[in-house]
């Protein structure tokens, strides 16, 4: 069961509150969403307290921003988050991931974050921290790790360089000299 208790002292900072890294996985609204929340910030304040993990904001991130914009940003709207770094990941993608309207570009850019934040872990257990199917997540696995067209296109030469005879060979060096300095020269 999660814990919230009271935001910190009133002598805290609440006007340079940064997001937690957890946070920071997912995008942020777009500027539609953006400016209707802010006009109903504006109207009737926060309603759902922003949620702050080690000093920093866990859940809120609009509504802080949106807040702090129109002059609403008080300290009774914020509460701490009392649980464990593994709890905390897990309210950001029960709160955020699964509720929030995001586009599937959004979602399989959360996921990467996750495949790379997380690179020992199976898509089964990403799949679990991100509350989705790990059907999803090994297609926008194998979807990243799939090769560019070009790198497609060179892997096919390169197979059938070592079948040319060395005069053709010999020939194509000559006639790309210059492209294949740059390239080298480029670090490729």
């Amino acid at each position: 069961m999660l814990n919230f208790k009271s935001a910190p002292e009133p002598a805290f900072d609440y006007s340079n509150l940064e997001a937690t890294e957890l946070a920071n996985l997912l995008p942020m609204i777009d500027d539609v969403n953006f400016a209707n929340l802010k006009a109903d910030i504006e109207k009737n304040g926060i309603l759902e307290p922003i949620l702050l993990f080690e000093g920093k904001i866990l859940d809120g991130r609009n509504r802080y921003r949106a807040a702090k914009e129109v002059g609403r940003l008080t300290p009774t709207k914020f509460k701490m988050f009392e649980g464990s770094y593994a709890e905390a990941e897990a309210y950001v993608f029960s709160t955020n991931f699964l509720r929030r309207q995001m586009t599937p570009a959004q979602k399989q850019e959360v996921i990467l974050k996750m495949l790379a934040k997380y690179p020992t872990e199976s898509i089964r257990q990403i799949a679990k921290r991100c509350g989705t199917s790990h059907s999803y997540v090994q297609k926008v696995k194998e979807k990243r790790d799939e090769p560019t067209p070009e790198q497609k296109e060179f892997n096919e030469f390169c197979k059938t360089w070592d079948a040319l005879p060395d005069a053709r060979r010999e020939e194509f060096v000559k006639s790309f000299a210059p492209d294949i300095r740059d390239l080298l020269a480029s670090g490729f």
